[in-house]
């Protein structure tokens, strides 16, 4: 078996690529590295294409079109070794009988543990009580904080992460509505805390969790007419996509400082932030795209487990079918 790690080894790769995962990828066959210190081109990725069986890919890969695969005749597996495979599969990719894995179910675990922190945090105001401490007083007010114990949380989107997070806030007892039209309510029926309600009804919760996939339909769904709905002090935490929210919508109601979010992904990213949004200390968590980063190397050592299957004929467990990739974010 002939297999490509696309992604260049650099240093800040190491964490994703150890060399005991490179060394178990090499006993599969014959493992090539991309040592140029740069992601691929196009036209240097099918130049090595000619007669690999799988290749490994990270975050920046390049998608497998139509004009990729025609240089990659054996090609049966891209395995990616990180979330979302929107933008590295392709319709064309599934049409020629490629299988597709993700390291999504690694990642998602990760990122429900951030929220279900931010959840916490937003409740209790660590922050802000770290501050007042700071300042020299001794404050004790009890309507200041609030816990997740009494609390009624609304979830929106109830794929990996949304069941996961269900998992986590269970001893809690914590009651939680969920909004999600593709399913019904068998599907929640292991967790007896939880029920499906309309959007309106978990928009309001005192705490709105999004975990949907952008669309056309979920599209700045979190407007300034939904963000009405929620209570004041309520808590809006973002692990998906930014756009779902209309952002100037939430800028409003932050410097109002009605309600408090806690933010893990941006309109732009990669970048500074609004000053408008970074000026509201009081009632934002704001951190880079960062939830799932623990991951690290968990999500390489599950694809390979798979790639360990493969080579032994059996059935692989991180396989993206065609419909489940039309549902993921294409960004």
């Amino acid at each position: 078996m002939k297999i490509l790690l696309t992604t260049p080894i650099l240093h800040w790769n190491e964490r994703y690529f150890p060399e005991h995962l490179l060394e178990r990828m090499a006993a599969l066959g014959e493992l090539r590295l991309n040592e140029t210190g740069a992601a691929f081109s196009r036209e240097d990725l099918m130049s090595r294409l000619s007669d690999v069986d799988v290749v490994v890919t990270h975050w920046g890969s390049l998608q497998y079109d139509a004009e990729i695969l025609d240089k990659a005749p054996n090609l049966k597996v891209i395995a990616h070794c990180a979330g979302t495979v929107a933008t590295i599969a392709s319709e064309e990719s599934y049409k020629r009988g490629i299988q597709t894995l993700s390291a999504n179910p690694v990642m998602c675990k990760y990122v429900a543990e951030w929220t279900l922190g931010a959840i916490i945090n937003g409740l209790r105001e660590f922050r802000k009580h770290d501050n007042i401490m700071r300042e020299g007083l001794w404050h004790r007010s009890t309507d200041v904080t609030r816990s997740i114990y009494d609390v009624k949380i609304g979830l929106i989107g109830m794929g990996a992460i949304g069941r996961i997070l269900l998992d986590l806030l269970a001893p809690f007892e914590s009651q939680v509505l969920v909004y999600d039209p593709f399913i019904n309510e068998d599907a929640l029926a292991k967790w007896p805390n939880a029920r499906l309600a309309s959007f309106e009804e978990v928009m309001h919760c005192p705490v709105v969790s999004l975990h949907a996939s952008k669309t056309p339909q979920t599209y700045h769904m979190i407007n300034a007419e939904s963000l009405a709905m929620m209570p004041d002090g309520g808590l809006l935490i973002n692990s998906a996509r930014a756009a779902l929210i209309d952002t100037e919508a939430l800028l409003a109601e932050l410097q109002s400082g009605r309600i408090s979010a806690a933010l893990d992904v941006f309109d732009k990213e990669r970048c500074a932030q609004d000053e408008r949004l970074l000026a509201c200390v009081d009632n934002t968590l704001l951190q880079s795209h960062m939830a799932a980063v623990p991951a690290g190397a968990c999500m390489t050592e599950a694809i390979v487990e798979d790639l360990e299957r493969f080579a032994k004929g059996e059935p692989m467990v991180n396989t993206v079918s065609v419909e489940k990739f039309r549902l993921m974010t294409q960004e």
